[in-house]
């Protein structure tokens, strides 16, 4: 049963139930917070009450809400042992539920992943129902849910899909970027997930790598300025409290400068580099970001010792020598998702992304109990002071009101259409009253408008597909859809072509490889068709890394990057945008190459250094309305 109560007084406390080893608490106004118990009892002191999580019948001072979050802690600690420590590191992956897992392993956290993948309300259901299993362990130590966030809480199926970052770094605006992240963060704290994984630091410096579509920007102070704004959104400060999301920046040091561009090689940074890559992570640490994540798929070989051999999660150099001696970093040091968790843990890791119930056994036998301690104290603070020892549940039937608002919807419409960047302009012919043509393949496929960071086929994810809001701005009778170039007439003389092109969904590994910028053939050859037909040619860019434009530049009469503007209203955006209805104002947030060669003669780790570039960083024609 839920016991919510909400009293203020200013009465002094006293050392609560006769406890002869009690912090005292300060003589000053306490308000009762809403406590949320379905297994433990509530027991009443001074007037207030607590959960009894341990069941002794007593208020232990890690119960006693009015104590700080460092004195509830270290009580806490005292009271665990070796294998409750290790298991509050494990980061299960949560693809199925085990009760034991939460009810006798009382683990530390869980990635949702699929297992949400539902209405609102059914997945503020399913982590209650976890948070209740957590309750009743011996201690009662509530669990953090997580997810990863590049494309929003685009876990639950009806979820506002944001753009990525690469659209926020095109827009540049830190109110919008704001806007973004408190919209994550509603739809987060609705179902329950008080952990982020995002924002991303990473400067793109090597236009093959896949994950540029994570990245704000190849500019540092674009980083720095978004960046920020980020984690002082989700979290509300740079404090964790009751009302925060946990900002976990990613990818220590900075997963820009990957070999050749192929995920998960060693990273090329260099001393010259190193603190253009740095600078993002600098600026989200002085904001106060609760958790940083090491790159758990690439060695640092600049900086030596065990980096060189290591990943950046396993690496005692990156992570204790550089982040927190260097940088003086005290938060929560999250690893990427792994297999060497003692490994990790023994380099100064707090959190083990992928860990398992197993994996705090050999936590106990590999690890020293005093550096369990230290990441437990860390995890358990954080645990405190964003209140969910008090109440970790969640209100279901208000998720879906949350989640998926037409408040919210309008925000990620807003952001999509303020990313879009126009790189050529010739020939515009308003599209209002026309019959036109919508082509390729990628005109209906919704998941084209986000990252790969959403729920995953079979799954299906809600959104309309750029052939759809055409057609409903048009009129389905207006537009006619070719999918390849031998389905296109001979004859379109004033005809407006609308072609979407460029790559599909992806994360690590991008559609089209790492070794290629270029258009397929397909592609080509359908805009080549189209203009050879005489139409106005319109080119409609999904864009997660920067491709070699020049053929489809040269046979399109307008280019526009839409990049990846979410699934939700990504489509709606482009057609407002192509209808003249919206401003077009979006600035490349990377250099657009000519050739391949050009990209293979660049350094993987500097920025900007592209020599005569089809389209500079920052390029983009401001037009108030499209074919007007």
């Amino acid at each position: 049963m839920k016991h919510s109560f909400r009293k203020m007084s200013a009465m002094a406390m006293a050392v609560a139930m006769g406890l002869s080893v009690m912090p005292t608490v300060s003589a000053e106004e306490v308000v009762q917070p809403e406590l949320g118990a379905r297994v433990k009892n509530i027991i009443e002191a001074d007037g207030y009450q607590f959960k009894d999580l341990n069941s002794n019948g007593q208020l232990d001072p890690y119960e006693d809400w009015r104590l700080s979050a460092a004195e509830r802690t270290e009580d806490l600690l005292g009271r665990m042992t070796a294998e409750q420590k290790a298991a509050q590191m494990v980061h299960l992956t949560l693809v199925s539920k085990k009760d034991s897992w939460f009810n006798e392993a009382n683990v530390g956290f869980a990635l949702v992943y699929e297992y949400i993948f539902d209405s609102a309300a059914d997945a503020a259901v399913r982590t209650n129902e976890i948070q209740e299993l957590s309750e009743g362990s011996e201690l009662g130590i509530p669990l953090i849910f997580s997810m990863d966030t590049e494309a929003g809480a685009a876990f639950v199926s009806d979820a506002t899909y944001l753009p990525d970052e690469v659209n926020q770094g095109a827009a540049n605006d830190v109110e919008l970027v704001k806007k973004l992240n408190t919209v994550l963060k509603e739809e987060l704290q609705a179902v329950g997930v008080r952990m982020a994984l995002s924002p991303d630091a990473d400067l793109i410096t090597d236009p093959r790598w896949g994950r540029n579509q994570e990245c704000y920007s190849e500019d540092t102070e674009v980083v720095q300025n978004l960046i920020v704004a980020a984690v002082e959104a989700l979290q509300g400060g740079n404090e964790l409290t009751e009302d925060s999301i946990i900002a976990t920046v990613k990818h220590f040091p900075g997963a820009g400068a990957q070999t050749d561009g192929v995920d998960g090689t060693p990273l090329t940074i260099q001393e010259d580099s190193m603190e253009l890559h740095l600078a993002g992570f600098k600026a989200a640490i002085e904001a106060g970001a609760a958790a940083v994540m090491p790159y758990g798929y690439s060695t640092v070989p600049y900086l030596g010792g065990d980096a060189v051999e290591n990943s950046a999660d396993q690496s005692k150099a990156v992570m204790t020598d550089l982040l927190r001696e260097e940088l003086g970093y005290q938060g929560l040091i999250q690893t990427d998702w792994g297999l060497n968790f003692t490994g990790a843990s023994n380099a100064g890791a707090d959190i083990l992304g992928g860990a398992g119930v197993r994996a705090a056994g050999e936590l106990i036998e590999e690890v020293d109990e005093e550096r369990l301690t230290d990441a437990c104290r860390r995890i358990l603070n954080a645990k405190f002071a964003l209140g969910i020892f008090e109440n970790p549940y969640v209100d279901e039937a208000k998720a879906s009101e949350i989640v998926g608002s037409e408040e919210h919807k309008a925000a990620a419409r807003e952001a999509a259409a303020a990313s879009f960047t126009l790189v050529k302009y010739e020939n515009p012919a308003s599209l209002e009253g026309q019959k036109i043509v919508v082509a390729g393949e990628l005109a209906q496929d919704v998941r084209a408008l986000n990252s790969g960071w959403t729920a995953k086929e079979p799954m299906e994810i809600k959104g309309t597909t750029i052939l759809e809001a055409l057609q409903e701005k048009a009129g389905a009778d207006n537009v006619t859809y070719i999918a390849e170039a031998k389905d296109v007439p001979e004859d379109l003389t004033g005809v407006t072509a609308v072609v979407a092109v460029g790559e599909k969904s992806g994360t690590h590994d991008p559609a089209w490889g790492a070794d290629t910028l270029e258009f397929p053939k397909e592609q080509t050859d359908l805009v080549d068709a189209l203009k050879a037909a005489g139409a106005n040619v319109v080119s409609v860019v999904a864009m997660n890394r920067a491709y070699v434009l020049t053929p489809i530049e040269q046979a399109s009469d307008s280019v526009l990057l839409v990049y990846r503007p979410g699934a939700t209203c990504g489509a709606e955006a482009v057609a407002d945008a192509l209808y003249g209805e919206t401003a077009i104002t979006g600035k490349l947030p990377f250099q657009i190459p000519k050739t391949m060669e050009q990209v293979e003669n660049q350094r993987e780790d500097l920025p900007k250094d592209i020599e005569d570039p089809l389209y500079e960083y920052g390029y983009g024609i401001d037009v108030e309305a499209f074919g007007a």
